[in-house]
Parts: C-alpha cells; sequence; structure tokens
C-alpha cells in the first residue's frame, strides 16, 4: 500500500471533518514548521484535495526564524494553501525549560486560531512516540506517561490529530525525498543538552543497533498502555460518582468558586491504589481544561501527599495545597477543589451608592443591584448610600426567617461557608447597621415582603 494511501486511512480513522451550517466552513490545519515531517503532512493533504490550510508557529527562538517563515510562505503559495503566521513570545517562566515555555506558547498560539470543527494536525511520528515513552519511563511515569501521545484528542472547540504516529521517521523521510519536497533544519535538534535530542541521538540508535524493531515496539507498548489507561480511568468515573458531592448554594459565588468536592468517608472505603487512582482521575479532570498538555498525571508522591494531609489528619485540620494554579482544601468531611486564590485581600470598608455598579478590587468582582419579587431587600432602600464591609468578628445578624439574632459565625457555621471563605463575604451596611450577608441572607427587619417587588445584589466576576 502506498504511503499516501495509508496516511489517508489514517487520517480518516481518526478524525473526518463535519459539515456546520454558517460561513465558518471547517478545515485540516496543519502545524507547519517547515521541517521534513510537517511539509510531508502538509503535501499529503493537498495530493488528497482535502480543505486544507497550514499555521506556522514564530518563536523567536533561533536566529533563522525569520527564514523559517520565508521558507514556509514560499511552499504555501506553490501549493496554494492559505498560511498564517503567528509570532509568540516563548519566554520561558520560573522552573520552565525552553522547551515546555515553546510548547506552551504554541498550542495556546495553535488554538487561539482554530475555528469550531477544525482538525489540527501535528506531525509526530513512530521514532517521536517511542522518544516520548522512553523520556516518560526515565522519569518513572505510570499509564497516563507512558500512554505517551495520543492519536487524537479534543482541543478547544476543535480537535488534535497525529495521523503519522504508525510511520516512521526513514519512511516519511523517504517519501520527500521521492517527491522532491524542501525542507529547512532546526539546528536545535542536534544539542544533546536537550533530553530528547539525547535519547535521539545517543540511547536509541544504540538500542536499535540491538533490537532493529525497537521504535516500532516501543509505539505499540505505548498503545498498549493507553488501553490500560482506558481501564482504569473508566473504573475511576465509576468511583468517582460514588464519592463526589454537590457544593452548596454559597459556593457557587464569583469569591471562591468550588470547581469540584468529595465526600472524605467514602473516600476513604477504596483501597490504596483504588484511592489514587480516582483522586488522579479527579486532578486531571479539572487540569487539563487549562492546560494543553499531552497525558497530564499527577506524580504518584503528589497523590500521596493528598491523602496523607487531607484523610488522615483531624477534622479540623486547616492544610490546604496547591498546584498548578489550584489548591486543595478540607472542611467538614469534605475535600474542595478551588482556582487558587493566594488569600484574597481587601479594604476594611468600601463606600457603596447601589444606583451604581461596585468593584471589589481585592476580590475581582462587581456588585450590582437587580429586582425579585418576593425575596431580598425592601425597595424604598435602593438609592441609599451603603458601606460594604467584611467580616472582623463578634458581628451580630438577625436573618429572615429566624426568631431572633445570632453571631455571624455561628450562622457561617451551620450554613457550612468554610472557614477561608467567611471572611471575604461581603456585609451589607446601613449606617452601622448590618442588613445583608451578600449571598446568604438578608436581615428580618428589611426583608421584602411575600409577593411585593424587592431587590438582590448580584455578584459577578470582573
Amino acid at each position: 500500500m502506498s504511503f499516501l494511501k495509508r496516511f489517508q486511512i489514517s487520517l480518516e480513522s481518526l478524525y473526518l471533518l463535519p459539515e456546520l451550517s454558517g460561513k465558518t466552513v471547517p478545515h485540516y490545519v496543519v502545524a507547519y514548521s517547515g521541517g521534513v515531517d510537517s511539509h510531508v503532512l502538509l503535501y499529503c493533504c493537498k495530493q488528497l484535495n482535502l480543505p486544507v490550510r497550514a499555521v506556522h508557529v514564530h518563536h523567536g527562538l533561533q536566529e533563522v526564524a525569520d527564514d523559517w517563515v520565508g521558507h514556509c510562505q514560499r511552499i504555501c503559495e506553490q501549493l496554494s494553501i492559505r498560511l498564517d503566521v503567528i509570532y509568540v513570545d516563548a519566554q520561558k517562566q520560573q522552573r520552565q525549560s525552553p522547551e515546555e515555555a515553546a510548547r506552551k506558547a504554541r498550542y495556546a498560539a495553535l488554538k487561539e486560531n482554530l475555528n469550531p470543527g477544525d482538525c489540527l494536525i501535528t506531525a509526530q511520528h513512530e521514532n517521536d512516540q517511542a522518544e516520548t515513552l522512553l523520556l516518560q519511563l526515565f522519569r518513572s511515569a505510570g499509564p497516563a506517561g507512558l500512554s505517551a501521545m495520543p492519536e487524537i484528542r479534543d482541543f478547544g472547540s476543535a480537535v488534535h490529530v497525529r495521523p503519522l504516529l504508525n510511520f516512521s521517521r526513514t519512511e516519511i523521510e523517504k517519501f520527500a525525498s521521492e517527491y522532491a519536497l524542501r525542507w529547512v533544519e532546526d539546528p536545535s535538534n542536534n544539542d544533546t543538552s536537550l533530553d530528547r535530542n539525547f535519547v535521539r541521538k545517543k540511547i536509541l540508535p544504540t538500542l536499535q543497533e540491538r533490537w532493529p524493531e525497537i521504535t516500532s515496539q516501543l509505539s505499540n507498548v505505548a498503545g498498549l498502555q493507553s488501553s490500560n489507561l482506558q481501564v482504569l480511568e473508566d473504573m475511576a468515573a465509576i468511583d468517582l460518582a460514588a464519592c463526589i458531592q454537590v457544593p452548596p448554594a454559597h459556593s457557587n459565588t464569583d469569591i471562591y468558586v468550588v470547581l469540584s468536592m468529595l465526600s472524605i468517608p467514602a473516600l476513604k472505603n477504596f483501597s490504596s491504589p483504588r484511592l489514587l487512582n480516582v483522586l488522579r482521575y479527579w486532578v486531571v479532570h479539572h487540569w487539563v481544561k487549562y492546560d494543553d498538555t499531552d497525558n497530564i498525571s499527577p506524580t504518584r508522591n503528589f497523590l500521596r501527599e493528598i491523602e496523607k494531609v487531607f484523610l488522615h489528619s483531624s477534622p479540623d485540620a486547616k492544610s490546604k495545597i496547591t498546584f498548578a494554579g489550584f489548591e486543595l482544601r478540607k472542611f467538614q468531611e469534605s475535600l474542595y477543589l478551588l482556582k487558587e486564590t493566594s488569600d484574597k485581600k481587601v479594604e476594611a470598608s468600601l463606600t457603596w451608592h447601589s444606583e451604581q455598579a461596585l468593584s471589589i478590587p481585592g476580590l475581582n468582582v462587581q456588585l450590582s443591584v437587580i429586582e425579585k419579587t418576593g425575596a431580598g431587600l425592601k425597595s424604598e432602600l435602593l438609592g441609599k448610600t451603603f458601606s460594604i464591609r467584611f467580616r472582623q468578628g463578634g458581628e451580630k445578624f438577625h436573618p429572615v426567617g429566624r426568631r431572633h439574632s445570632q453571631s455571624l459565625k455561628k450562622l457561617f457555621q451551620e450554613a457550612g461557608v468554610p472557614p477561608w471563605q467567611r471572611d471575604v463575604v461581603p456585609l451589607l451596611y446601613l449606617g452601622d447597621e448590618l442588613i445583608a450577608v451578600i449571598g446568604l441572607w438578608v436581615s428580618r427587619k428589611y426583608a421584602v415582603g411575600e409577593g411585593d417587588i424587592g431587590w438582590d445584589i448580584d455578584v459577578s466576576v470582573l
């Protein structure tokens, strides 16, 4: 079977473009670096008369980067293929390698360029898959890491496929030579101080001398690990359903957004391996929404730290674990997953003219008035000047539906408001009188009557 026919079968088995109504027509979008692998991708798509366009990401990391842009433009003009060139800042952050910084910047740019229904095609092949598996093995990865690169994954409103994972580097270069394709060479590919290049230049050639089929065999191992991972995730989904909790209504504010909650007693029913499996699945499920990395998987030590800190500590423990922009906390036998907050700081008091929206920069939220019928505060209060304050300790409040006033601390405890939320819940004062705990209660004295038109306070993210 010809190379082109094999490519067509591989691509069509992974993804067929949908027929969408409207002006936007889905395309196959080739991530075109100018190198041999992505040039072969582009050429094959053109030969198959597919609706294809190309995207070149300029990282600015090589002196010849501008020359690569010119090369890609010339090739795409010859093939009559639209090319988008995207310039990104690939400067590395703290604790980030240059390769990781470039990858993150590249995939973020590609995602932004795609339209709904598009299919991003990248040119990783069998040798790349073998290298990835070895790198993950050297990092003591589990099934998620050892499954290496997936053939297909969701990618924003589009999908991302790798149709060349069953093609060797030799096959790709032979095809490129047969059709006299021209490509550029990245000089950084010869830098063996980089882990992947060291594996490619030093380790795999030695292994191939002893086991000539090692790259295809390692690629097969990645496929088997991918199947094993699917079984583990299916099991984790069943276990997660047994311990997931619905966050209380007060947690659905835009101040402290609770992404998910788990029952700690339910988690304790699992064996240790099964517990770590469901924790991994739970964490990754939310993590991947904010990170384009393939097969994100927290380390075993990290998962064991969660187990130790939250499942084997006293009920009133106030521990917190932060990772990748998230934080884990414990309250009343529940494990909370939240977006990282860095302990919000707010002004002690803010004046609010209720006819205008009020921004609270320390919380990154805005307060505004909304009309309510039979709920909220009396309409005659509208137009008055209020103050927004935050708990200092010792406050008393008489909410509607209660016979007498109680301490705010006790009300928070009864409502299950976690301690880390209590100091940033906005309190509405009229003079020195607390008349509403925003998002939770209004004062019995100032509550609107049943069937009457009143008003409430909406909290939205800035």
